[in-house]
């Protein structure tokens, strides 16, 4: 009979993404990260998705790059990876574009993520009904173990 290696020996998490909306649900799922992370001595990524509106035909080209540069700079994210920081020093900052699922499961993928972390805010009928929840999506397209959080009081 074969027995069983003490779980340091059977779980090893060098790297993981938590992915953040920038709502108030934020900065207590990446602090949750943070403790794992810091458990580990693992590095974080703070990834944060953003879903572009398409460009309409009557905004100007040069609107449209200011925009874009400003959304860029999300103050929101660089405070709370600076936040973040304080627990694992090792902690980055990555802004993407696209659908959220997608654009994590590639990045968890890009940096040959141990674990995802991601938050779950519409559990109930109606947040599932009008596909507000991306944790579902999130679990089924990740290259890794995803850990969903729910805060306790939310």
């Amino acid at each position: 009979m074969k027995t069983l290696e003490p779980a340091d020996k059977l779980v090893s998490i060098e790297r993981i993404v938590v992915a953040v909306d920038l709502t108030r649900h934020s900065e207590a799922t990446a602090n949750y990260a943070a403790q794992i992370a810091k458990c580990f001595n693992a590095s974080l990524y703070v990834v944060h998705v953003f879903t572009p509106a398409p460009l309409h035909e009557f905004e100007s080209e040069g609107a449209y790059s200011l925009i874009e540069q400003q959304r860029k700079e999300f103050p929101q994210l660089n405070d709370l990876t600076e936040q973040v920081r304080t627990l694992v020093p090792e902690c980055e900052p990555v802004f993407l574009e696209g659908e959220p699922a997608a654009q994590i499961s590639a990045l968890a993928r890009d940096v040959d993520a141990d674990l995802v972390v991601t938050a779950s805010h519409h559990p109930t009928f109606l947040g599932r009904l009008f596909n507000l929840e991306k944790a579902p999506k999130i679990m089924h397209r990740a290259p890794c173990a995803v850990l969903v959080y729910h805060e306790k009081n939310a």
